[in-house]
């Protein structure tokens, strides 16, 4: 498996894209939920303030209409009975409306900062006594509560807690200035447990939304990641070479059409390399591979190379020929074919065609090959020690007879290699074509393999092979000086091995 392939199993928690996709859905409902949450919560404060303001200011209203201002400007002692009914009053109305902290009654002094109890019903601490003197230098509302409702918007502490008050003028029934202010407390407790109520409220629609969350994260885990897997897995077992592997989603939605078309798509590669495979039994690997991947389907172009061309043919093979049957000459030559095939292959050359007992190999094409002629060189050495194994191994089993018996003690090949230019590419009509290698440079491979006859060698390469080789190879050659080719009118220097 390639290093670079991954399994599900591999990834890492925030690699996985179920996680990722939950991620992104969660934060874009945080980033929405978080402003709305904000804003429904200041909301919902200012409603419930709101509120309350306007209940204090009513009560506060309510109240002081209840209060005689002629019989409240005669009290003058504690135990006036008119102001002992208001406290009774007061603490009755408290004690039904356990939000009210304190109900009072101010009175001016000659100071307007500065205001006289009459009245004080405080739950919170002990009451004032009556004619107790109350600081308002700092608190605006309650002077300006005097001459018209007011309420506080926030809470102010004094010496009894912190409260929120609301406040009315007490005026006399014929009307005229306000004889008295009657003030409402709120402890600012019950605000802060308002607030907390609603904060509670906020946290528990975040908590809602993040359990909403999870719940989607694990069905987005259960839509995607069975099928993801089973893709992942079949793209493994494609890369690693099984073309057979299918995912087979069987779903009505993307994924079920990327499956599909997954499934399409491992069918297609396992047809083509089933083809592939088989157009390679009769072409070169690497040229059915080029063949396959032209597009045009107008074959290779020709395209003029410098390539090393090597020629293979057996001794006597004609004498052979004529007294075997031919199902013993076709297991014969598939069984040495086969062999030197396999040995072709392991050295990077491209066999252009068989004939008979022929063998027409090219390197450095239709793939460039930098050392060509090295390649073509060694594979013919490695050529012949395998016929000689293949000899070995005749004799052993016997078949060596078919032909010892003719007076052909072992079979040998001839091999001719030259280096040079040639137009390598498709040859044909436009119903039928093959790739082929044309020029002088097959020509003469072609007479080097035939001189070998003549010269009682096995493998002949030529002055251009022979300069292309490394040392060691060039040490192991034998000179024959130059040649007369046929066809030619310069001979050439050929070496053998």
């Amino acid at each position: 498996m390639s290093r670079t392939t991954s399994t599900l199993a591999g990834l890492r928690l925030w690699q996985r894209i179920h996680v990722r996709l939950t991620a992104v859905y969660g934060l874009a409902l945080l980033l929405v939920l978080t402003p709305a949450a904000v804003f429904v919560y200041h909301l919902a404060v200012d409603a419930e303030l709101a509120n309350l303001w306007s209940r204090l200011r009513l009560t506060a209203v309510s109240l002081a209409g209840l209060v005689d201002a002629d019989r409240l400007a005669a009290i003058d002692a504690a135990d006036d009975p008119y102001r002992v009914e208001l406290v009774r009053r007061f603490t009755a109305i408290i004690e039904r409306e356990p939000e009210l902290a304190s109900i009072y009654v101010f009175a001016r002094t000659p100071d307007p900062r500065r205001l006289r109890f009459l009245v004080d019903t405080d739950v919170r601490a002990a009451p004032a006594a009556f004619g107790d003197l109350y600081d308002a230098t700092r608190y605006d509302n309650m002077i300006a509560g005097f001459d018209h409702p007011a309420v506080d918007h926030d809470p102010v502490p004094d010496a009894w807690g912190v409260s929120i008050s609301g406040f009315a003028p007490i005026r006399p029934s014929g009307g005229g200035p306000a004889r008295a202010l009657l003030g409402v407390d709120v402890d600012a407790a019950r605000v802060d447990r308002m607030k907390a109520r609603l904060l509670g409220v906020a946290a528990a629609t975040y908590a809602g939304a993040l359990a909403l969350l999870v719940l989607a994260s694990l069905g987005v885990a259960r839509l995607l990641r069975r099928p993801m897997a089973r893709i992942v897995s079949g793209t493994e077992a494609i890369a690693a070479g099984d073309l057979t592997a299918r995912v087979a989603i069987d779903r009505d939605d993307e994924l079920g059409v990327l499956g599909r078309h997954f499934d399409a798509m491992a069918a297609g590669l396992e047809e083509r390399d089933f083809i592939r495979a088989t157009f390679g039994r009769y072409v070169s690997e690497d040229v059915a591979r080029k063949l396959l991947a032209n597009r045009t389907g107008g074959g290779l172009a020709g395209e003029e190379r410098r390539v090393t061309v090597l020629i293979s043919d057996l001794r006597g093979y004609t004498r052979l020929s004529e007294h075997l049957e031919p199902p013993q000459i076709l297991a014969l030559m598939n069984q040495y074919l086969e062999a030197m095939n396999d040995v072709i292959d392991a050295h990077g050359g491209c066999v252009i065609e068989f004939l008979g007992d022929g063998i027409l190999v090219v390197f450095g094409a239709p793939d460039a090959l930098p050392d060509h002629a090295e390649r073509a060189t060694r594979c013919a050495l490695a050529m012949r020690a395998r016929l000689d194994a293949l000899n070995d191994a005749w004799e052993g089993d016997g078949t060596a007879e078919l032909w010892q018996a003719r007076g052909v003690p072992r079979l040998s090949a001839r091999i001719g290699v030259h280096t040079g230019a040639v137009v390598a590419g498709s040859l044909g009509s436009r119903v039928r074509l093959k790739y082929a290698v044309l020029g002088d440079t097959v020509n003469l491979a072609a007479r080097l393999e035939a001189m070998n006859t003549a010269l009682a060698t096995d493998i002949l390469v030529s002055q251009d092979v022979h300069d292309a080789l490394p040392a060691e190879l060039r040490a192991r050659a034998t000179p024959h000086g130059a040649q007369a080719v046929k066809g030619r009118e310069q001979q050439v220097a050929v070496y053998s091995l």
